[in-house]
């Protein structure tokens, strides 16, 4: 049993962790990179976009 663990560990160690960290050096999924230029990062929603109905 300990060698099984032992040997996810390193498949985890040298598959799961290299491809995640390539991954997020070439895609940004969140889009967190600073934009300088733009007045505000709020994003208004609309009362349909919440749920929300007109009583």
């Amino acid at each position: 049993m300990p060698l099984r663990n032992l040997a996810l560990l390193l498949l985890y160690c040298l598959v799961v962790v290299p491809a995640g960290v390539l991954a997020r050096l070439v895609h940004d999924p969140l889009h967190r990179r600073v934009d300088r230029a733009a007045p505000s990062y709020w994003n208004d929603l609309t009362t349909a976009a919440r749920g929300e109905t007109r009583a």
